[in-house]
């Protein structure tokens, strides 16, 4: 739904017909529904406990996201060809550098948990690119509501950066995993636990710390961009 509200916010028409949109969201419903059914039909220590959550991943919220996320990037890529400069897109710049940050952080999570075999890092790179794009969107969402709210918008190049460096930081966070995860690091250990014996798996982990800082900088941008905003005269309409 944040994909959609932010397309929306961008000028980018989404090509969606309402029912469709709505049979979509009832889909991803379902796997709300199946969470307590497993709870009461399996023991959270038998497989099919863990299966039952795994598919309705799978199926109820995989299969729902990828035809929202193909509308959203055609409307955008549509947007850009009809009008390359257009006076909005200084407001519209942050709202867009989330949604395209966010689109493409929750696909290389969704991408990795393709790949996932054995206990190792991949499994927390996968779920920390698919968990961060959310948070992007919910980003891009406060910066769409802070004008409605009576501050000011967003604006600048710090705002149409901040998406982007915490963005790009969680994609080499999860890429340092995946690396690792490639030499069969384990997941849920660390220090010397994690028996990091190649030049490869220590690089695989320090390209993991500098993403992190790179996320964590780009969440502290975030805070100052919010901040700039609400202590900023609200811009009259239309200028």
């Amino acid at each position: 739904m944040g994909w959609l509200v932010l397309a929306q916010a961008c000028g980018a028409g989404v090509r969606l017909n309402p029912r469709i949109v709505l049979l979509i969201f009832a889909l991803a419903l379902i796997s709300v529904f199946v969470t307590p059914y497993a709870y009461v039909a399996y023991d959270v220590t038998t497989v099919e406990h863990r299966n039952l959550h795994v598919w309705a991943m799978r199926l109820a919220g995989g299969l729902a996201i990828f035809p929202v996320a193909l509308a959203v990037v055609l409307a955008l890529m549509q947007q850009g060809r009809r009008h390359a400069a257009h006076a909005a897109h200084a407001a519209q710049g942050p709202l867009r550098a989330a949604l395209l940050t966010s689109i493409l952080l929750f696909a290389a999570g969704g991408l990795i948990g393709v790949t996932i075999s054995g206990n190792n890092v991949k499994i927390p790179a996968h779920y920390h690119g698919c968990i961060v794009g959310v948070t992007l969107a919910l980003m891009g969402w406060v910066y769409q509501l802070l004008p409605q709210m009576g501050y000011a918008a967003p604006a600048g190049r710090g705002a149409v950066l901040q998406p982007w460096l915490y963005g790009g930081g969680q994609f080499l966070h999860i890429a340092g995993l995946v690396w690792s995860g490639g030499y069969g690091v384990q997941r849920k250990v660390a220090g010397a636990e994690q028996v990091l014996r190649s030049p490869g798996e220590i690089a695989g982990m320090g390209l993991m710390g500098l993403g992190g800082a790179l996320a964590i900088a780009g969440g502290l941008m975030f805070v100052i961009v919010v901040i700039r905003a609400m202590r900023a005269a609200p811009r009259p309409a239309g200028r």
